[in-house]
This record gives C-alpha cells, sequence and structure tokens, in this order.
C-alpha cells in the first residue's frame, strides 16, 4: 500500500498503504476531517450493499485488502462492488467521482481512503443520505480502520535508532498534508528525542510510482549525506532500489520500506532495505467491511480501530509475513 498506501497498504499504503501502502500504500496517506456526528448515517438494518473505492486496485497491498473485504462481504451475505482508479496512480479525482456515484446508486456502505481534504464533502454528502461510510488510514468516515500516522512515525525512528553510527535520515512522503504529513512529522519528532537520527531532507510523489526513481535520485543529490532512506508508501520501493543499486550505494544507504509487496521482502532479502513496515492487510479489510455492517445494524463500533503494525527486519520478516502480515 502506498500502504496503501501501503500506499498504501498500503498502504502504499500499503499498505503500502502503502503498504501496504502500500503500499501503502499504504497503503498512501490523506485526510478527511472527522463527520459531523449531526449528519452522520443512524439506521438499524441489515447491509444489503457495500462499495469499495480502491486507491490502487493493482497494487498488491491494496489488492489483499479489496479480496478480503469481499470474502467478509460474502459470509454476511452483501452485495460487494469494488471500484478505483485504472491508472498505476492514485487519482483522487476520479475516486471522488466514484464516491459520488456510489452515493447516487445509494449503496448501503462505502469504503474507501481519504487521499485529500477533497473527500471530506463527498464524504458527509454520503451520510446526509443515510449511507454509512468506512475510511482506511484516514479519518472522515462512521467508522475508520488504520494507524496512528504520529505513532508510525515513530516506529519508524525506534526501528532506524537500533542501527549503529549515526542515521543520516531521507523521507519520501505523498505530500506534505494530512496523513502523509502526520506520519513525517511523527518522524521528525521522534528523530529529536534520539541521539542518532536526524532528518536531513524530504520528497514528494503524490504515491506515484512513476515518480519515484527521479525523487529518490533528487533527495540523494541533494542531500549525499544520507544513508537511510524511508517511506509509508510501497509504490517508492522499485525507484529507491534503483536509485541505491545506480549509485553503487548498496550497503552505504539503506531502505526502510513501506510493505513486503512491490519488491519491499527482496529489498530486505539481499540487504539493501534494514526493513519494511508491514500490517495486518487482509485482517484489515475485513474488520471494515465488517464495522461498516456491524453499524448497519445498531451495534456499538469504535469510531477508531487501531491497525496492527510493525517493522519486519531481515532477522525475522519471514516469520512474520508466515504468520499473516504484509
Amino acid at each position: 500500500m502506498s500502504r496503501r498506501n501501503r500506499a498504501l497498504p498500503l498502504a502504499t499504503c500499503a499498505l503500502t498503504l502503502a503498504a501496504l501502502t502500500a503500499c501503502a500504500a499504504n497503503p498512501n496517506e490523506g485526510k478527511a476531517a472527522p463527520a459531523d456526528s449531526s449528519t452522520a448515517a443512524t439506521t438499524s438494518a441489515p447491509l444489503t450493499s457495500a462499495e469499495f473505492v480502491n486507491p490502487l486496485p493493482q497494487y498488491p497491498a491494496w489488492r489483499t485488502i479489496g479480496d478480503c473485504m469481499k470474502e467478509a462481504a460474502g459470509a454476511r451475505g452483501i452485495d460487494f462492488t469494488e471500484s478505483g482508479p485504472t491508472g498505476g496512480a492514485l487519482d483522487a479525482t476520479k475516486m471522488i467521482q466514484q464516491i459520488q456515484q456510489a452515493t447516487a446508486n445509494k449503496k448501503g456502505a462505502i469504503i474507501t481512503f481519504p487521499a485529500s481534504d477533497a473527500f471530506t464533502p463527498v464524504l458527509q454528502q454520503a451520510q446526509k443520505a443515510g449511507i454509512i461510510t468506512g475510511t482506511l488510514y484516514g479519518e472522515g468516515g462512521d467508522v475508520v480502520v488504520g494507524p496512528n500516522y504520529t505513532d508510525l512515525g515513530k516506529m519508524y525512528v525506534d526501528a532506524i535508532a537500533k542501527r549503529p553510527g549515526q542515521q543520516n535520515l531521507g523521507l519520501m512522503a505523498q505530500s506534505d498534508t494530512g496523513q502523509a504529513k502526520q506520519w513525517a512529522d511523527g518522524v521528525a519528532a521522534a528523530a529529536k528525542a534520539t541521539s542518532n537520527v536526524k532528518v536531513v531532507g524530504t520528497v514528494y510523489t503524490n504515491d506515484d510510482a512513476a515518480k519515484a526513481l527521479d525523487q529518490a535520485n533528487a533527495l540523494l543529490t541533494a542531500h549525499p549525506e544520507i544513508n537511510v532512506i524511508a517511506s509509508h508508501m510501497g509504490s517508492v520501493t522499485p525507484g529507491v532500489v534503483a536509485a541505491i543499486k545506480a549509485r553503487s550505494l548498496v550497503g552505504r544507504v539503506a531502505l526502510v520500506a513501506s510493505g513486503a509487496d512491490n519488491g519491499g521482502k527482496e529489498a530486505v532479502a539481499d540487504g539493501i532495505a534494514y526493513g519494511a513496515w508491514l500490517q495486518g492487510l487482509c485482517e484489515e479489510g475485513k474488520t471494515v467491511l465488517n464495522a461498516v455492517a456491524d453499524k448497519a445494524e445498531g451495534k456499538t463500533v469504535a469510531a477508531h480501530i487501531d491497525a496492527k503494525e510493525t517493522i519486519g527486519t531481515k532477522e525475522d520478516l519471514t516469520t512474520l509475513l508466515g504468520q499473516g502480515w504484509g
């Protein structure tokens, strides 16, 4: 994902976001303001339909989330549909159009990744129409599933600080707003509390894999002292790995990736990546689907459900993947 991003997953992220990453993409990281409780959907009937507006349907972390969401919907007898941009880059405008269409189609629930502040009014419009909304890795839904990005930034730093010597850190973020900013700010704050980690530069890719190589090169050119690159987006992994190899920096610059997909696992195994941010991607997809379904039935559901996450290194990555992390 851009875990995704991951994305984000994945969310690139993972996911990646992601990613997730995203990947997450994360899977990948955006922000929508919390829904006004006076306009949030209220109902007490079984959920009959749901649509997932997937930010990166082709990215592995987000593909896993969507597939597991569909599985959970099938188990509950819910008619499940999925939409999303058809290209390899996150397209917030297209996603917003698809949320509006799902609202017009009177879906019982809409689930998405709020990639920008522009998602706020469209999610509120859905809520006013009596539709239950769920969001992954960003606020704005009646139900939110995802990490606390400030805490995630600290998790990255805690892992990086274990490396010997001074760690000059370059960040690759989706943007300088929303959840991506929260992650970067969390990294910066945590780094200041250490004796050996310093953030020396940040670049942005909008969770677009095609921009990753150029931005990684720009980061390394502007800050040759960098010996660690970290991202919350799985979409940047191939570009960063390519930049490190092309500059003969293997062993001198390490990546902390978002997710095991999109080359993350291989980068760790090859010693190019120090570690990878892992999430319970399938569990997250099922959790958000079941949460909106439970809310539709009038059950008590937490407004924010924390995603499970960890940083896997060469020593434990294979074990963690075998336990269902991704």
